[in-house]
């Protein structure tokens, strides 16, 4: 293994998504997280690639220099807005879309890619430490969790995150991970997010 293959992963999730396959009818639940899940690809502007889609998680990554914390919410800000407008579409027949959610994990380390096929698989302690952030302890449904790992590889920072977002560790198996995040509900939103 090379020691250069830095690389940030980004896991989009959906919330809630356990309840709503159990509560819609197979065939009707299958074109709706469908949908959902290809508005999310259709927003993506920042060139990440797709390692796999896992049922309700999307796992994204990209090689080299973290995209800026910027960039980072503003792309969940546009796959969250585009996910809540397919949302509205179904809200009426199926009101138990509305208890889904989106939540993004951004991380940062090492990481290698190998080839499978056609497929384009990661590997390494980042990508599994990605994962274990998904299980966390974050009141909310929508935000976005920035780990520690990323913010110190981040170039240009837009404020001073010692004293923005909500900072927490968590107690994993392999010792604490630490992050900030921010709660969607109560973000500031980019003015322009359209997807």
């Amino acid at each position: 293994m090379s020691g250069d293959n830095q690389g940030m992963v980004f896991i989009v999730d959906i919330s809630g998504y356990s309840h709503f396959i159990r509560d819609v009818d197979p065939t009707e639940g299958l074109i709706i997280i469908r949908r959902l899940l290809s508005k999310i690809i259709d927003c993506n502007r920042l060139s990440f690639r797709i390692s796999e889609i896992e049922g309700d998680a999307i796992l994204f990554y990209r090689m080299g220099i973290a995209p800026s914390v910027e960039d980072v919410v503003r792309q969940f800000a546009q796959m969250r807005n585009a996910f809540k407008r397919i949302i509205l579409l179904y809200q009426q027949k199926f009101p138990e879309i509305g208890q889904l959610e989106l939540k993004a994990i951004a991380h940062y380390g090492h990481i290698e890619e190998f080839k499978i096929d056609r497929f384009s698989k990661l590997y390494g302690n980042t990508l599994v430490d990605a994962h274990r952030l998904l299980k966390n302890s974050i009141p909310s449904n929508a935000y976005v969790m920035l780990s520690t790992d990323y913010l110190e590889h981040v170039e240009e920072f837009p404020f001073d995150y010692s004293t923005c977002g909500t900072y927490q560790c968590d107690i994993y198996d392999v010792g604490s991970l630490c992050y900030r995040y921010f709660p969607f509900d109560v973000w500031d939103m980019p003015k322009d997010l359209s997807c």
